[in-house]
């Protein structure tokens, strides 16, 4: 069995959502403003190799901004990593990392909503300098704007980050995605939230 999910979940890599926010955070406070990180292997647990990448490359590139080595799982000998300690102990140590930040779905859902019709006011001409004219602005007709039904779709991720040598997680988040759109954007709009936050807690 290999490190993977569903095929649904390339959904994750390709949205882009107009909001994105954390659902919960911790981190552990000894780390904290130390600036303690160093050779970070990324592994985004993806099924789809396009988006695993994308979103790998993404987060190292942020890391590089922050001075911090940043390793693509992708870019191990062996990349397919399997579900065992002994596979991720051993993509750790090619990868020379000391810390390990494992980021995976965790579901979508979808609700339906319903908007009842709701009233609407108009006036006629506002131009009432005669009776004809004034009688239409004076006079409220009430419309009704139709009723619809419309979804909502929501994406939950979460990021954990773990010291490779005590194996302790250090960080963990997880975020929420309303309505997402079918863009490369959404991997950059969730790796700016968790990188806010690791950035906050004095971990980058």
């Amino acid at each position: 069995m290999r490190l993977s999910l569903l095929s649904s979940v390339v959904l994750f890599l390709f949205s882009s959502c107009a909001t994105t926010t954390l659902t919960s955070t911790w981190y552990d406070a000894q780390y904290s403003g130390k600036k303690a990180l160093r050779d970070v292997l990324v592994i985004a647990v993806i099924k789809d190799n396009t988006g695993r990448r994308l979103y790998e490359d993404g987060f190292v590139k942020k890391l590089a901004e922050s001075g911090i080595n940043g390793i693509q799982s992708y870019t191990l000998e062996d990349s397919d990593i399997d579900p065992t300690r002994v596979a991720v102990e051993k993509a750790i140590a090619d990868a020379g990392a000391h810390f390990v930040l494992i980021t995976r779905h965790l579901g979508t859902d979808t609700k339906q909503h319903y908007r009842p019709p709701e009233p609407v006011s108009v006036f006629a001409d506002p131009l009432y300098s005669r009776y004809y004219r004034y009688y239409p602005l004076a006079y409220r007709e009430v419309y009704y704007t139709p009723g619809y039904s419309y979804s909502v779709t929501t994406v939950s991720i979460e990021a954990n980050l773990y010291d490779a040598k005590t194996e302790r997680i250090i960080w963990s988040a997880q975020s929420t995605s309303v309505d997402p759109k079918i863009t490369q954007n959404y991997i950059e709009d969730l790796i700016n939230v968790f990188s806010m936050d690791l950035q906050e807690k004095g971990l980058l």
